[in-house]
């Protein structure tokens, strides 16, 4: 086996296998894996990528549009907030651990074809909905939807590049995020300034629609188109790296392997999700705090905000990728410790956008605040990716997806809403709150980084030892 496949099958050898286990210098008894030609892995990559870029329109498109539904609907701010808080993370995750399994067995561009279907139905039907009980069951229709789609490209992309390319891979990936986000804040921005014109809009086929009820519709049909792309895209081989690890281990298997990796891969799932706990925390107020503090118009803020978002996400997740595939030849160590230097920075820059008093000052320290959130995504994805058995990796990307989304989108928003309204009820106290919230998220999840890089450096030197041990008694 080659040094690179070596990187790969680290933390897959199966459970009771050690997690870092460098590759024996021996000739290995199963043929090294056989990945797609880059010209197909790269065009699989470009399809997702744009399926998670109208996944977080979709997702986040709602937090432009609150005011006219609030009006149109009367419901309240706590309302507004169950359809892109904690309700629709907890949908979100739920779904994601049974989907998980079953991406793990079956026909992976089968099961996100269907994920993209229900998600952009679910969306576009928002844009009849009349009542707030018919939001929320479409919201949770959304989240089932879109909780097919992350399990199954981690699965994908790492059987489609070889440890050395498989960071940059994930960030572009992960980039979708980022621009998908953006696209959310500037296309929720542009329908403001539109809406502010005109109160009704006629769409063809379906008649004049309120201003909010069109972007949901508008922003949802394109994800059908996207669908039928999956359909004829090819699944890539399953690469294990034993014969006998092909087939889907049962749960008791995938709990013996999380107990027996607890210290690191436990630690990597909460470092991440607050990581995501300090992004939304930030970036669900950001527009709010353009307005507020620097006397922007939503429509404004919504351009400003946007494209700080995507700027900074291509910084971090496609150099961040990149940098994470060359630190120590692209192993999960190396990529867990770039991580922790990141949200340290990310900590600093935290602090400093919500407090900066010229507007482009804050976007500027912004870029670098996303930038360091983005790195995780990408570089710790492919670290669980590397040290997960193939034929469980789906599944322990669920879990993965679950703690992250459910710390970071289910109580980051929240969490500095109610440091705002207890310590500082003022209309410009949200620089404050999110200036303490989102450097504590950052920091945090800094010493849960390290603490992940620790237990890894630990379970290698105990492989090491095994493998003496066992080269000394063999006969």
């Amino acid at each position: 086996m080659t040094r690179e496949e070596g990187k790969g099958a680290e933390g897959a050898a199966g459970v009771g296998d050690a997690a870092l286990t460098q590759a024996s210098a021996s000739k290995p008894a199963y043929p090294a894996p056989v990945y797609p030609r880059p010209a197909v892995a790269w065009a699989v990559v470009a399809a997702l990528f744009v399926a998670y870029i109208f996944s977080f329109i979709d997702r986040m498109i709602i937090g432009l549009l609150v005011e006219p539904m609030k009006a149109d609907l009367n419901i309240s701010d706590t309302e507004i907030s169950l359809l892109q808080g904690l309700a629709f993370a907890l949908f979100y995750t739920i779904a994601g651990v049974p989907i998980g399994r079953l991406i793990d067995r079956s026909h992976r561009m089968r099961i996100v074809t269907a994920g993209i279907t229900l998600w952009s139905m679910m969306t576009v039907f928002c844009g009849f909905a009349n009542h707030y009980w018919q939001l929320f069951l479409l919201r949770i229709g959304v989240g089932v939807g879109e909780a097919t789609l992350s399990p199954a490209a981690y699965s994908i992309i790492s059987d489609s590049f070889p440890p050395r390319r498989l960071g940059v891979a994930m960030g572009v990936y992960g980039l979708g995020s980022a621009v998908g986000a953006g696209m959310a804040f500037m296309i929720g921005g542009a329908i403001i300034a539109f809406a502010a014109s005109a109160g009704a809009i006629s769409l063809p086929l379906i008649g004049e629609v309120k201003a909010w009820q069109a972007t949901f519709i508008i922003v949802g049909a394109p994800g059908l188109l996207v669908a039928l792309l999956f359909m004829v895209l090819p699944e890539p081989p399953r690469l294990a790296v034993k014969p006998e690890q092909a087939a889907q281990p049962p749960l008791s298997a995938v709990a013996a392997f999380l107990k027996e990796k607890a210290g690191a891969m436990v630690s990597l799932f909460f470092a991440v999700g607050m990581v995501n706990f300090a992004v939304f925390a930030a970036v669900s107020w950001l527009p709010v705090l353009y307005v507020r503090v620097h006397g922007f118009e939503l429509a404004h803020a919504g351009y400003t905000a946007g494209a700080a978002l995507i700027i900074g996400g291509l910084i971090g997740l496609v150099g961040g990728g990149w940098l994470s595939d060359k630190l120590e030849e692209g192993a999960p160590t190396g990529r867990v410790r770039l991580c922790g230097y990141a949200a340290l920075v990310g900590g600093a820059a935290a602090v400093v956008f919500p407090l900066a008093g010229n507007p482009w000052a804050a976007a500027a320290a912004f870029v670098v605040f996303f930038s360091a959130a983005a790195v995780p995504i990408g570089a710790a994805a492919s670290a669980i990716q590397q040290l997960t058995p193939n034929a469980m990796r789906a599944t322990l990307s669920a879990l993965y997806l679950f703690v992250v989304n459910l710390v970071g989108l289910g109580f980051g928003p929240t969490a500095t809403a109610l440091v705002s309204d207890v310590f500082f009820p003022f209309e410009a106290g949200i620089r404050y709150a999110t200036a303490i919230v989102s450097p504590i998220g950052f920091w945090l999840a800094a010493w849960l980084f390290f603490v992940s890089l620790g237990h890894m450096r630990a379970d290698a030197g105990a492989a090491r030892r095994r493998e003496d041990a066992a080269a000394a008694s063999a006969p």
